[in-house]
C-alpha cells in the first residue's frame, strides 16, 4: 500500500455512515462512583463529567492539558473514563499509570504540548522513547489520550490505535500495523489515514471511528457496537444498555464489573491474556443477562 488510494471498503463505510446522518460515535457510559473510589481526591471534578461522556466532551476537558502536571492529569482521567467506559478496572489501570510513574503528570502535560503544537506523531514518537514512557500506558490508550490533545492544535491529528482499529486494518486491509510503539508505523497510519480522510471529506478523527466501529459491531462480544451509525433510522445511542433490565438484573450486571475490577486488581492478573479471558466470560454472563430480558 504505497499509495493514498482509498480502498473500497471505506469508501463503501463512510457513505453509509454519511446517509445514516454522519452522527457522532455514542457516548461511554461510565460508573462515577467506581471511578471517585479510585480517585477520591478527584471527586469534585468527577462529580461535574458528564454520564455518558463523549468524544466531544472530553475534547474540551483537554484544552488545558499542556498548561500543568495537574491539568494534565484531570485530562487524562476524562480520557481514560471515555477509553474504559463501563470497563470494571479502568479506574485501577488508570490510578496505576498515574502512581507508579514518577512525573507522570509533568510527563503527560509535556507529550499533551507536543501533541497540540507539533501533531501527534510528534507527540508519539516523544512518549515512545524509553526515558519518557509511561509504565502500563500502551499504544492503545495513550493515542487516546493525545488524540483528545491534539485536537485543539493545528499540526497533524493524532489518531487512535487499538486492537479493534489494528485488527481491522489488518484482516480487511492487509496493512499490519504495530501496538508496540514503532513510530514510523504510527506516523504512517496518520498520514494515510488523513489522506485517505481528504479524499472522502471527513474528518481524520471521524474516519477512525468509522474503522473502530466496523470493527466493533463485527465483533459479537464488544461492549462498543453501535450499528445504528451505520442505519439509515439510527436510534437513540444516549440510552442506557441497561434500560429496561429489572433491578436485580442491573445490580448483576455492576457487580460483574466489580468483579473485573477486582481480578484486573490481583497482584498475579498481570497476564494480558489472563485478563482478557476473564473479561471475556464477564461479556458472556452479561449477554445472557441482556438476551433474558
Amino acid at each position: 500500500m504505497r499509495t493514498a488510494q482509498v480502498p473500497h471498503a471505506l469508501q463503501e463505510a463512510v457513505l453509509l455512515w454519511k446517509a445514516a446522518g454522519g452522527n457522532e460515535q455514542p457516548p461511554s457510559r461510565w460508573s462515577p462512583a467506581r471511578w471517585q473510589s479510585r480517585f477520591p481526591e478527584q471527586a469534585e471534578y468527577l462529580s461535574a463529567l458528564p454520564q455518558p461522556i463523549s468524544r466531544a466532551d472530553v475534547t474540551a476537558r483537554c484544552i488545558a492539558a499542556a498548561e500543568g502536571t495537574d491539568q494534565a492529569t484531570k485530562a487524562f482521567i476524562a480520557a481514560m473514563i471515555w477509553g474504559y467506559g463501563p470497563v470494571g478496572y479502568g479506574g485501577y489501570r488508570t490510578k496505576r499509570v498515574l502512581t507508579e510513574n514518577d512525573g507522570a503528570g509533568e510527563t503527560l502535560a509535556t507529550a499533551a504540548r507536543i501533541a497540540r503544537d507539533e501533531g501527534g506523531p510528534a507527540a508519539f514518537a516523544w512518549l515512545a522513547q524509553r526515558q519518557h514512557r509511561l509504565r502500563y500506558l500502551g499504544v492503545a490508550f495513550a493515542t487516546k489520550y493525545l488524540f483528545f490533545c491534539a485536537a485543539g492544535g493545528h499540526g497533524q491529528p493524532a489518531l487512535v490505535l487499538d486492537r479493534l482499529v489494528r485488527d481491522w486494518m489488518s484482516r480487511t486491509l492487509d496493512w499490519p500495523l504495530s501496538l508496540e510503539w514503532d513510530v514510523d508505523d504510527y506516523r504512517e497510519y496518520v498520514v494515510r489515514m488523513s489522506a485517505w480522510a481528504a479524499e472522502l471529506s471527513i474528518d481524520p478523527g471521524n474516519l477512525e471511528m468509522v474503522v473502530f466501529q466496523l470493527a466493533a459491531n463485527g465483533d459479537p462480544q464488544s461492549l462498543w457496537s453501535a450499528p445504528e451509525l451505520f442505519a439509515s433510522a439510527p436510534s437513540d445511542s444516549t440510552t442506557p444498555v441497561s434500560e429496561g433490565l429489572p433491578d436485580d438484573a442491573v445490580a448483576v450486571l455492576e457487580k460483574l464489573d466489580d468483579a473485573a475490577a477486582m481480578f484486573a486488581s490481583l497482584p498475579g492478573a498481570t497476564d494480558p491474556d489472563d485478563i482478557t479471558d476473564f473479561q471475556r466470560g464477564v461479556r458472556d454472563l452479561k449477554r445472557i443477562i441482556f438476551t433474558s430480558r
